[in-house]
């Protein structure tokens, strides 16, 4: 028999290194740039002896290789520990920490330089900074960040291990200490973090937007190709002023954890201010204390991790914070962290995930206590399933996307028709399209190379798409614009049938920009289309997240009921009754008492009054219960800012209907196909099997019924089939033209009905 695999065993995955692996270090910096890992300094566990090397791994092959700089690098820094370390641009900033003496090893000493390490040309720089009354005092596990060109560096210690209460700015452009300030926190490696707030976040003051879905755009205009939408999902937007503060989170005491958030705004400037969020912090369980926690910020959210230390457990802990809601959330990694010594995490943000060093054979008490990081095995956890992940940038004004839909508008300018499969022609330019849609680019280029025998070119200006004109119309918008701005764009299954024409055609802002716009918009309503989407479009993140949002919602339908059959139950129980019996049984006072026999029940009148109050038997099949769970006849989502559904009527006769959390299919390719309910168990076909649904997309783009197709056919990875359309030129005949070339078969998606199948059972 299969054993069920866990969600957490699919969103963590545990390897391990090879090559010249780091040795047991203390006080190690840990830095990603693109796909490497650069582990710098330290001090040795074996020998107590400071270090200045610098070891690199490639994050494709898990390869260490310890680096050697070229002969015309500048002289590495001095061998230390507990020192910061930030990118910057295409380098690292190195700033302060523990050192010894140049006269002796056995003296140590806090120090207060700055060295750069170019990971272009992989060797050191040691800028000249000026002097300046600004400039920090030494100190070591201090709190670092980079902010608009500046390093701010804040609390440490000094040599004496007594904190220092203030806050240094570094201008990296001129190499000058430029600001500096007070603050009274202690803050420090061992009990705090200090992220910058990634640009367009809303801080806490302000009010935070649905977490869960895109709010409904009213539009005043009857044409949605110039209705824009005022949630722009390409990133960037929000606050300015917010791209310059950041975010402190201390926990100590963590025999009675107390925690404390403080936003320091505009720590450049003599404006600075710092606001105490502590209170406006929010979630069903709030983070335990974590022992030299590390922060970092991917997308709108902050992720710290660190070392849990509790008489019950002692493991490795991850958790997120969204900076729009100050709600916490735990990052499930199931039981990989109990096992072994886990004490060094980072974020890589390339492909969204958490990564933690430590080796999975070691005790983590023991190493702690050492205070040592193992860099022998990765863990790597998948955070976009747990809705944490990068967010797709702007690439363009909003005036710019403006005008692009003004161009798509005009058709003045347009020298190509796109003809979709309900009729309707759609001008567009084809230069445009050339330009950002390299499929259409390559049945263009064929064209023009195409020729008659008797030499003449044939011109063939017209396109047939085989898919609806409100999804043709939602592509050529993000064509024109390079973003998803309009209110067409955000419906649901328009935005699925986005994602399946990204996939097919390999447009990777599209599948980034529909990707993102279904995270905000999942819900239990929308769950089961995002979960079949994100199966075809090979999108493993999102339809993890889907499929945990369909069992939350299937065990909140469970206790509902199991609730309602408990009080109809209480309801349909009789109360205790006396019945009255004449009796020759009378006390001295007076007082006449019903005897033992005459007090008795006889057994027909007990069956018949059980019969009469019995509650009627719930169906064993759960889409055949029929119950009411409130007074209104609706019952909220789990996920904040979700549309509530409505229930079946209070009744005690089971009858087979559709059930509850089924909705309407969106598109008429959906509905008319048989979608899986995910709250029974789905057959063991797979999610690219002929009986699932098409989602619109039967038939390939084609200018031939000659010709292959070069899109898959239904839900399938490859065209077997054409569409019979034609091609129209400009002299008024008919003449084909030959679409080359293939799309390759995708593998199969990763979960598969058959895992679905194990969790909705």
């Amino acid at each position: 028999m299969q054993q069920m695999q866990s969600i957490s065993g699919i969103t963590t995955q545990i390897q391990a290194t090879s090559g010249q692996v780091p040795p047991p270090l203390v006080g190690a910096s840990v830095s990603v740039v693109d796909d490497r890992v650069f582990v710098f300094a330290g001090r040795l566990v074996s020998t107590r002896q400071m270090t200045n090397y610098m070891y690199v791994l490639d994050l494709h092959t898990l390869e260490w290789t310890r680096h050697i700089p070229p002969p015309d690098s500048a002289k590495a820094p001095r061998a230390r520990y507990f020192h910061s370390a930030n990118v910057y641009k295409n380098t690292i900033v190195i700033f302060g920490g523990m050192g010894t003496t140049r006269m002796s090893q056995d003296n140590l000493c806090v120090l207060d330089d700055v060295s750069i390490f170019d990971i272009s040309t992989m060797s050191w720089k040691r800028p000249t900074v000026e002097p300046s009354l600004f400039a920090p005092r030494p100190r070591y596990a201090h709190l670092a960040s980079v902010i608009d060109d500046k390093l701010v560096v804040m609390g440490g210690q000094n040599i004496e291990n007594a904190y220092l209460h203030e806050i240094n700015v570094l201008d990296m452009t001129s190499w000058e200490w430029i600001h500096a300030r007070t603050i009274e926190q202690h803050v420090g490696t061992y009990r705090s973090i200090a992220v910058a707030a990634p640009p367009g976040t809303r801080l806490p003051a302000g009010t935070p937007p649905s977490n869960n879905e895109i709010p409904t755009t009213r539009v005043t205009s009857p044409d949605p190709m110039t209705a824009i939408s005022p949630n722009n999902t390409g990133g960037g937007g929000g606050n300015n002023d917010t791209s310059s503060s950041i975010y402190v989170y201390s926990n100590y005491n963590f025999t009675d954890v107390q925690r404390e958030l403080q936003v320091i705004r505009s720590p450049l400037g003599t404006g600075a201010t710092v606001e105490d969020c502590t209170h406006a912090m929010s979630g069903t369980l709030l983070p335990p204390g974590l022992r030299f926690p590390s922060g970092h910020s991917l997308g709108h959210h902050v992720v710290i991790c660190g070392t849990h230390l509790s008489p019950q457990l002692q493991t490795f802990a991850i958790w997120a914070l969204d900076l729009g809601t100050l709600a916490w959330s735990r990052i499930e990694t199931g039981s990989i962290f109990t096992r072994g010594s886990w004490n060094c995490g980072t974020i890589y943000p390339n492909k969204n995930q958490a990564l933690v060093f430590g080796h999975r054979e070691r005790h983590l008490m023991e190493d702690y206590n050492h205070r040592q990081l193992n860099f022998d095995h990765i863990a790597s956890i998948d955070l976009e399933a747990f809705g944490v992940y990068r967010v797709p940038e702007n690439t363009c004004s909003t005036l710019a996307q403006e005008m692009g839909l003004s161009l798509l508008n005009e058709p003045t300018v347009c020298d190509f028709r796109i003809v979709t499969s309900d009729g309707r022609s759609i001008p567009v330019n084809s230069a445009v399209l050339s330009q950002r849609w390299s499929y259409f680019a390559q049945l263009m280029e064929t064209r023009n190379t195409r020729q008659r025998p008797e030499g003449t070119t044939l011109r063939t200006h017209s396109l047939s798409l085989p898919y609806p004109y409100p999804v043709v119309i939602a592509l050529l918008q993000f064509l024109y614009t390079d973003h998803l701005i309009t209110a067409q764009q955000y419906q649901p299954h328009i935005l699925a049938q986005l994602l399946l024409l990204a996939d097919m055609y390999d447009l990777e802002r599209l599948r980034s920009l529909a990707t993102h716009a279904l995270h905000q918009m999942l819900n239990m309503a929308t769950a089961p289309l995002i979960f079949e989407t994100a199966a075809l479009s090979h999108q493993t993140s999102l339809q993890v997240r889907a499929l945990k949002m369909m069992i939350a919602a299937k065990k909140m339908i469970q206790q509902q009921q199991q609730q309602q059959q408990q009080q109809q139950a209480v309801a349909a129980t009789p109360p205790p009754t006396m019945i009255p019996m004449q009796s020759n049984n009378t006390a001295s006072n007076g007082t006449t008492y019903p005897s033992t026999t005459d007090n008795a029940f006889s057994r027909e009148t007990h069956q018949r009054l059980l019969q009469q109050h019995r509650p009627a038997s719930p169906s064993s099949n759960f889409i055949q219960r029929s119950a009411s769970v409130s007074s209104a006849g609706y019952f909220e989502s789990p996920s904040m800012g979700s549309p509530r559904f409505p229930m079946p009527s209070r009744s005690t006769t089971a009858h087979p209907q559709q059930h509850p959390l089924s909705p309407p299919l969106p598109s008429p390719s959906l509905a008319s196909a048989n979608m899986p309910n995910p709250f029974s168990n789905p057959s063991s076909t797979s999610p690219v099997s002929s009986t699932s649904p098409d989602l619109g997309f039967r038939h390939s783009p084609s200018f031939s019924s000659t010709t292959k197709p070069l899109v898959p056919v239904g839900i399938d990875a490859i065209a077997s089939q054409g569409s019979n359309t034609t091609a129209s030129d400009s002299d008024g005949g008919n003449g084909p033209i030959p679409a080359t070339g293939t799309i390759k078969k995708k593998k199969r998606p990763f979960l598969s009905s058959k895992f679905a199948k194990s969790f909705a059972s």
